[in-house]
């Protein structure tokens, strides 16, 4: 057996495996080789070109996020060759915490007591220099921007929100634990907020923008690096890897978690609806069942049969069936100002307690499976928080774990209606016409085609109404499904250079010559590169 055999026999959560990773991932064909393009006399007259041409920061910040950081890097050759002067800025390892401490590499005693170990700020920064120094473009370090001189740092209203969103996410929970090393580690990450925002003005007073983009948009740094260089004027753009593969997701101003939930109604609802567009979309959603088209799925390898899921939970088809669709509890923990309650978990809790007394229903709780399947799992999980709240539950209620092989679309089909919060599957299911009560900030919301509640008061009165008589209309299935597509197929921006991996990595960056990133070589990235230059929407 080879030894890349026996690492993907360990568990992908291991020690061993994350460490492994940790190190070599950036070895392993998720990088781009730019070393062709050191002496390319093309490329070298492009970035003499592009001098004095717009101003562009890539603010890749934590180089280690590989899926990330290698993407970006071609958008600084795209950009570049469309007359754009890019620099890039990179994190060196002065950080106290950042987006890439996590539990699962480095224990709570150590990360507390010494912060980001040596190895993990090595494997981060040098192979990001590694990669992006062939380009011969500027990469900024944020030791450069830390003197005494620049010690203030700006007043950030939203500081805290980033700060409390990372630590949540080291812990791998939605909300923090009490006593041991949290609050010397969340001190760590408010230090390195206000260290990322005295770095943000040090650069500033240097060298001003007119346009930053990079990944994430919250979290440490990212979050508030974003937050500097609006308060500033800066325009700033934020992107994510998204469903379909090959395609990623852009947005202005904020990260698309925000953005995604208040676009203007008119980019779908007046767009031509013909059958094949129809049919594209549905053929696809058919897909995600399995994940086949996907590089983030959740679904492969699940049971699809409705009556040998009905069988295993004991259905008793005689009273309606309610689905519940939790989301992971420490994932993108932001404000959003329509939530009907403070937390995910807040809302869970209040809808066990209300149909414990509604016997004429059953309720079924499908537990997220990117719980345990994620990047990070979680360390605080629905059931638990459920079991230890409410002890055994009422045979009406019941829940399928994380872990367990039940595809989520199937158990929908046997539901008469669907409960999110904030979970996307809100949009598939109401492609079906199943009705979907949102409590949370779903993308959903405010689509026309779901039942939005704002308040505590809102969704009990929307629960007193199920079960619901009917399906959605047909005029709200349309509307559904132009979401839909406008979602899946317009704002998930293909890219060809992105090319799947089965390991290590969702995707990685392929590029050999540089007539494949030249204006009219790819639609996809010149909506992007278009996008980030002139502000035009991120929709292809």
């Amino acid at each position: 057996m080879s030894f890349f055999s026996a690492l993907r026999k360990l568990s992908r959560n291991s020690p061993l495996t994350q460490r492994f990773l940790r190190h070599y991932r950036p070895y392993l064909g998720v990088r781009p080789n730019w070393s062709w393009l050191a002496n390319n006399p093309e490329w070298i007259a492009a970035r003499k070109k592009a001098s004095g041409g717009r101003q562009v920061l890539v603010a890749t910040g934590t180089g280690s996020n590989w899926p990330c950081s290698a993407l970006e890097s071609l958008l600084g050759v795209a950009l570049t060759l469309r007359g754009a002067e890019v620099r890039f800025l990179l994190c060196d390892g002065v950080l106290p915490a950042c987006q890439e401490c996590e539990y699962l590499w480095l224990s709570e005693k150590t990360f507390a007591r010494e912060g980001p170990q040596a190895w993990m700020c090595g494997s981060c920064h040098a192979p990001a220099c590694d990669m992006l120094s062939p380009l011969g473009l500027p990469i900024l370090r944020y030791s450069q921007f830390l003197g005494e001189e620049n010690a203030t740092a700006p007043l950030l209203p939203d500081l805290p929100e980033h700060v409390h969103a990372g630590a949540l996410r080291y812990f791998g929970r939605g909300s923090l634990p009490e006593g041991g090393n949290c609050e010397r580690i969340l001190s760590r990450y408010h230090e390195a907020a206000r260290m990322t925002a005295r770095m943000m003005a040090g650069m500033l007073r240097e060298w001003k923008p007119d346009v930053a983009v990079f990944h994430h948009g919250m979290y440490v740094p990212q979050g508030v690096v974003g937050s500097v260089l609006r308060a500033a004027g800066v325009r700033v753009a934020n992107w994510g890897p998204s469903y379909r593969k090959g395609t990623v997701l852009f947005s202005h101003g904020d990260s698309y978690h925000r953005t995604m939930i208040d676009e203007d109604p008119a980019l779908w609802s007046d767009m031509p609806w013909p059958a094949a567009r129809e049919a594209e979309l549905m053929a696809y959603l058919s897909s995600r069942r399995t994940g086949g088209n996907d590089w983030i799925s959740f679904q492969a390898e699940a049971e699809q049969d409705n009556r040998a899921i009905a069988d295993r939970l004991a259905l008793d088809f005689s009273r309606p069936v309610i689905g519940l669709l939790t989301n992971v509890v420490w994932d993108a923990q932001l404000h959003f100002r329509q939530s009907a309650f403070p937390s995910m978990l807040d809302w869970l809790f209040a809808s066990i307690e209300y149909f414990i007394g509604r016997t004429d229903l059953q309720l079924v709780i499908r537990i997220h499976p990117a719980e345990v399947l994620g990047t990070v799992p979680s360390r605080q999980r629905a059931a638990d928080e459920i079991y230890s709240r409410f002890g055994v539950l009422p045979r009406h209620i019941k829940i399928v774990g994380p872990d367990e092989k039940i595809s989520t679309y199937a158990l929908m089909s046997l539901c008469n209606s669907a409960l999110v919060y904030g979970t996307k599957t809100a949009i598939e299911l109401a492609c079906t016409g199943l009705p979907v009560v949102v409590a949370g900030e779903a993308w959903s919301r405010g689509k026309g085609f779901t039942v939005d509640v704002s308040s505590p008061g809102e969704y009990r009165a929307a629960l007193d109404r199920l079960p619901f008589p009917a399906p959605l209309s047909p005029e709200q299935v349309t509307a559904a499904r132009k979401y839909a597509y406008y979602f899946f197929f317009r704002r998930m921006i293909p890219v060809r250079s992105l090319k799947p991996l089965e390991k290590f990595a969702p995707y990685a960056v392929k590029v050999d010559r540089l007539d494949d990133l030249q204006p009219g070589a790819d639609a996809g990235l010149d909506a992007i590169c278009d996008g980030i230059l002139d502000g035009r929407p991120f929709v292809i």
